[in-house]
């Protein structure tokens, strides 16, 4: 590996939104961790893919365990000797109201979208204040700023994200790391294409741009934020102006 070469991390980066950053970061030039968890098949797929264009690792882990995350990490030094860029994407969603949420329900999703972020970014930060280099960005939601009725476990853990990374953002500037998160709308990859027909058309006709987010809109901004050392501790609302 040519030791100039930068290295990221993607959590959830076998599906959805995450293989189409995995992608991007592959055709930049990064070395890239994947993580995943319940899509095996579909990481397999594309760690094969991608893996004709660089440094590939895919990872099987549960972000909310702290000891696993720690454990990916420890062998991401071992194998690359570096992490220049951390992507926290990994989310789910159980959708249900309030009155009828499982206390498990909004436990499970709290500990993957928000504990998760925490776990990456605590086990990635000592490494990146070594190199006096860094940047961490967090995938968020619109959700946090609005609101969904029924999903209300979903957007209070990626409003806990925006907090996490403000808060972030000021601890480690002074070590030459950015901290930054960008909340997507509804785009034509991921989460969305869990709906039925009817919800789809519904929130689409929501969108004031009046159609879904494209996948390069997302890696454009990452690009953006991954090239700036001045930028940090803000969130991107990229949403079509749905929470404007």
């Amino acid at each position: 590996m040519n030791n100039q070469q930068k290295v990221a991390i993607v959590t959830g980066g076998s599906s959805g939104l995450g293989a189409h950053i995995s992608e991007f970061l592959i055709n930049e030039n990064f070395s890239v961790v994947m993580t995943y968890f319940t899509s095996k098949s579909e990481g397999e797929k594309l760690s094969k893919k991608l893996s004709k264009k660089g440094n590939i690792l895919l990872a099987h882990l549960d972000v909310s365990n702290s000891s696993q995350v720690e454990k990916l990490v420890k062998k991401t030094m071992s194998k690359f000797g570096r992490i220049d860029l951390l992507i926290n994407n990994a989310g789910i969603h159980i959708d249900s109201t309030i009155a009828k949420m499982k206390n498990s329900d909004w436990k499970t999703v709290i500990d993957v979208n928000l504990t998760g972020t925490f776990n990456f970014s605590k086990s990635v930060i000592p490494i990146m204040i070594t190199q006096q280099s860094g940047r961490i960005i967090n995938i968020s939601s619109f959700t946090a700023f609005i609101g969904v009725p029924g999903a209300s476990n979903y957007a209070a853990s990626k409003a806990g994200v925006v907090a996490l990374t403000k808060s972030l953002a000021k601890e480690v500037a002074k070590y030459g790391i950015t901290v930054n998160s960008i909340a997507p709308g509804y785009f034509d990859i991921g989460m969305f294409h869990d709906f039925d027909i009817a919800t789809k058309k519904k929130l689409l006709s929501q969108i004031p741009a009046r159609r879904l987010g494209q996948s390069n809109e997302i890696t454009e901004l990452i690009k953006l934020i991954n090239d700036s050392s001045y930028l940090t501790g803000q969130i991107f609302t990229l949403d079509g102006g749905l929470s404007a």
